[in-house]
């Protein structure tokens, strides 16, 4: 007793009930939302079902980029760059207006964008504040002027909530009706980045240090003071804090936490001033850190640090140079994020300085190690770039993009493998759902696992964050039940089987 259909490509095999309880190569994962009476066991037979196999992997077509733009001469604008070969891609400039047309327009200063379920929100500071797009086509779905402040984040709680971050707190954001329906209670000043890690949220207050939010209640459960500026959570699940001198890591269960100094050298820039969302992040591949080094509220900085949580060991992986124009590149806005599907990074990258330096942009793609895979030249004037620059000759369609963040599509749902778990009566089981749950695009720490109650005669069921605990009762049976997990904003359900047997 106490096992699951094995992961092997077995297909549907019939056992007796000695055979089933001898039977050893079979391993345990299980994940419930309801369960139901479905059939008896009949003529001493069970039907084992092996667990499905993963889909492959469904490649993205490409990526974003949000720009700030041209304060004074446009709003913000998003760029979809599509790939044609791992080290080349179409540029499609200002595609939000492509799809929408000329009259529809992202708010002023874009700051900040997030894939969740099937919208894409773009924040900016001010004007449009918060526009609701087809995460596939970018057609408009909802605009809102006003959020309670000027806007900086986004993150999703569930297919339901989302919270937005501006300078005056946090609002709640209803997804279904694309409505503010109220601010956390005690948050105030400028929230930036915030993170969504197991039932909390962790925001970045200016003034206050970390507010950790309860995302059921959506009340402050704790406020960790300090003076930090942008946040990432690793693969793991733990939260990274960037301080002044460190990183604040902190348990997203227990909510203990601990300074980490950084490298000599290598702090991560702060983000508030001129506010971006700061260039840490983390790779969904490995549990491994990125940022930029030397900047500051306007991007900057040259080189690329590397930290392996594992080992805490950290290196500088890349180096910005000077351009075929023999200026001095530096990072803007963000500057860099990584693509979670292939670890590959993107830097958004132009000459160092001010002045006509802003219209020389470039997109550099890295793999996880540092080594430079391609770099090509943004364009796309409107007309008032050539027209700044007195249509010089050697204006080449540029323009002062100014970017703020890289921004990645959602090409995979997640996939639930089981299909089946088998126990004797009287019997309990400790199941770990996260090894029976794929996605691509996705860490496991970040996988929503959900159990609606329900009385059935079967077993009594528990879950403990990713642990699913089953006590069986004592009469035997097949019954019917429904798993549900929901991985960045999409919610995915399948029914499977619960046996048990003497």
């Amino acid at each position: 007793g106490g096992v699951t259909t094995s992961t092997a490509n077995i297909g549907r095999v019939y056992f007796s009930q000695n055979q089933f309880l001898n039977h050893s190569a079979i391993n345990p994962g299980f994940s419930l939302l309801a369960c139901s009476d479905d059939k008896d066991i009949i003529d001493d037979k069970i039907e084992l079902i092996a667990d499905d196999e993963p889909q492959p992997v469904t490649e993205s077509s490409g990526f974003w980029v949000v720009n700030e733009d041209w304060f004074g001469h446009d709003n913000g604008t998003v760029n979809y760059f599509r790939q044609q070969a791992p080290d080349s891609y179409e540029a499609m400039y200002r595609a939000y207006r492509v799809a929408n047309g000329e009259n529809e327009q992202l708010g002023v200063t874009t700051q900040f964008g997030a894939v969740w379920g099937e919208n894409i929100y773009f924040i900016s500071k001010q004007g449009n504040r918060l526009v609701v797009a087809d995460a596939e086509t970018l057609k408009k779905k909802a605009v809102l002027t006003e959020i309670g402040g000027d806007g900086r984040s986004f993150v999703g709680i569930n297919e339901n909530k989302g919270y937005v971050s501006h300078t005056s707190g946090i609002a709640v954001f209803d997804i279904k009706s694309f409505s503010i329906t109220g601010q956390i209670e005690g948050a105030s000043g400028q929230i930036g980045m915030m993170g969504l890690s197991g039932n909390h949220v962790f925001a970045v207050s200016q003034q206050n240090g970390i507010y950790v939010i309860d995302t059921e209640t959506d009340q402050i459960v704790r406020t960790i003071a300090g003076t930090y500026s942008t946040l990432t959570i690793s693969k793991e699940g733990d939260v990274w804090v960037a301080g002044s001198n460190g990183f604040l890591r902190i348990d997203p269960l227990s909510l203990d936490s601990e300074e980490i100094v950084y490298p000599e050298g290598a702090a991560v820039g702060s983000s508030w001033g001129a506010w971006n969302a700061g260039s840490l992040c983390a790779s969904t591949q490995k549990n491994v850190l990125y940022w930029t080094a030397g900047g500051g509220m306007f991007g900057g900085g040259r080189k690329v640090l590397k930290y392996d949580i594992n080992k805490a060991t950290s290196s500088v992986i890349y180096e910005l140079g000077q351009s075929e124009e023999g200026e001095q590149l530096a990072f803007y806005g963000a500057g860099l994020r990584v693509d979670p599907l292939t670890d590959n990074l993107i830097l958004t990258v132009k000459h160092d300085g001010w002045g006509a330096s802003g219209a020389y942009n470039w997109i550099y793609k890295l793999d996880n190690t540092g080594h430079e895979i391609t770099h090509f030249a943004l364009k796309g004037d409107n007309g008032s770039g050539a027209s700044w620059a007195g249509n010089a000759e050697d204006w080449n369609e540029k323009y002062f993009w100014f970017p703020a963040l890289p921004l990645f599509e959602d090409a995979n749902k997640p996939q639930i493998l089981l299909n089946q778990i088998m126990l004797s009566p009287d019997e309990e089981v400790k199941i770990d759902l996260s090894e029976k749950v794929v996605d691509y695009d996705n860490t496991l720490a970040s996988i929503q696992y959900y159990i609606v109650a329900a009385e059935n005669k079967l077993a009594n069921i528990s879950l403990d964050g990713h642990i699913l605990k089953v006590v069986s009762f004592a009469q035997t049976g097949i019954y019917t039940c429904k798993i549900g997990v929901l991985s960045n904003g999409i919610r995915v359900e399948k029914e499977i089987e619960i046996v048990v047997i003497e």
